[in-house]
């Protein structure tokens, strides 16, 4: 289905704030006794209120087809994660409807705080970098240049000429150095969702590779778990089912995986054998115990719960590691400029001194 600019603009709009809104509502009013259609109708009716939204023609839209006998989780699948329509369209099909809305209100929670943990352990180290960058800047374009006008470059000594270098290069390559670090970031941020094959998987346990993969394996564990818990089969039709919105990062690991589930393998078996360690190696050997347990389905999306929890803790302590090393290059910076402004000093002093 072609996408025009207010299904794009409802699509934006309807986000996981949004949604969790939205399904919270629908699901308090299925518990209360009030049937699809006229829940439709009134979270509609609230919604309209907002002039400047998109999303009240979106649930008119949904409540008009729901009454023409459209299933609710098809409805709704062009602006939704695949899953969620996934849980919807099962809910829909076998009168658990709220069931489903409450998996998929916990399933964004879950990847919202995944999310969260890694934007918020990431700002710090950005923030960092950019005051490392800005003090060579401001070191080699305004300090040492100053200092240069009172003594020629050539007779600095020891570090304070080694950094009068490092400046003169960054001046006269500064415009490069910048292009080529937009380049490989650019680069970066293209591969995360895009670099497939074997050739990958040393770089898996590498920030930001590694930070990727834990968000995508969270995402996609959290949505198996929740599609088990709702009834819905693991099976090589579902897993077609959520590969097909997601990227080819996702996809290839999706595409493993079908392979040794069609062949019987239980999950944790499955996704061990897939050779991609995806989502992480812990949780793939609990997997493996728990797959084999009574009631794993059921009990599945607790143990993601568990797991995800841990990651934020992880990666929590992972960027506290990053910030140190960043915090002990910022101190090396600092420190070379101290010693150098200070080696002019000095050689500023025994020219007055021979002058005098």
């Amino acid at each position: 289905m072609a996408l025009n600019f207010d299904t794009l603009s409802a699509k934006f709009e309807f986000d996981s704030k949004n949604r969790i809104r939205f399904y919270e509502k629908l699901r308090q009013l299925l518990i209360n006794g009030v049937n699809l259609d006229s829940a439709l109708e009134q979270i509609y009716k609230n919604a309209a209120r907002n002039k400047a939204s998109a999303l009240p023609k979106l649930y008119k839209r949904w409540r008009h087809d729901v009454s023409n006998g459209r299933n609710f989780g098809h409805c709704l699948a062009p602006y939704i994660p695949s899953i969620e329509a996934i849980l919807l369209e099962t809910g829909a099909n076998t009168g658990k409807l709220t069931g489903a809305l409450e998996n998929a209100i916990s399933t964004i929670e879950q990847q919202t705080k995944v999310k969260k943990a890694i934007i918020n352990s990431a700002a710090y180290p950005i923030v960092l970098t950019a005051m490392l960058i800005a003090a060579m800047l401001m070191a080699s374009y305004q300090v040492i240049p100053t200092f240069e006008e009172i003594i020629p470059v050539e007779e600095w000594t020891g570090m304070s000429y080694m950094v009068a270098m490092v400046a003169k290069f960054i001046r006269e390559s500064g415009l490069i150095i910048m292009i080529f670090l937009v380049f490989v970031l650019v680069a970066i941020t293209l591969s995360l969702p895009r670099w497939t094959g074997k050739s990958r998987l040393p770089f898996e346990n590498l920030v930001p590779w590694s930070l990727y993969r834990i968000m995508q394996g969270s995402a996609f564990l959290l949505s198996v778990a929740s599609m088990m818990n709702a009834g819905v089969k693991l099976d090589e039709n579902s897993l077609r089912k959520i590969s097909a919105q997601s990227d080819p990062y996702l996809r290839e690991r999706i595409r493993a995986l079908r392979r040794y589930i069609a062949s019987g393998e239980n999950l944790g078996d499955a996704l061990a054998m897939s050779g991609y360690n995806f989502p992480d190696e812990e949780i793939i050997s609990d997997l493996q115990i728990y797959a084999n347990l009574r009631g794993f389905d059921q009990n599945l999306i607790k143990i993601t719960q568990t797991w995800v929890d841990s990651l934020v803790e992880k990666v929590t302590i992972n960027m506290k590691v990053i910030n140190t090393i960043i915090l002990g290059l910022i101190a090396v910076v600092i420190g070379c400029l101290i010693m150098s402004f200070y080696g002019v000093f000095q050689q500023i002093q025994q020219s007055q001194q021979q002058m005098n």
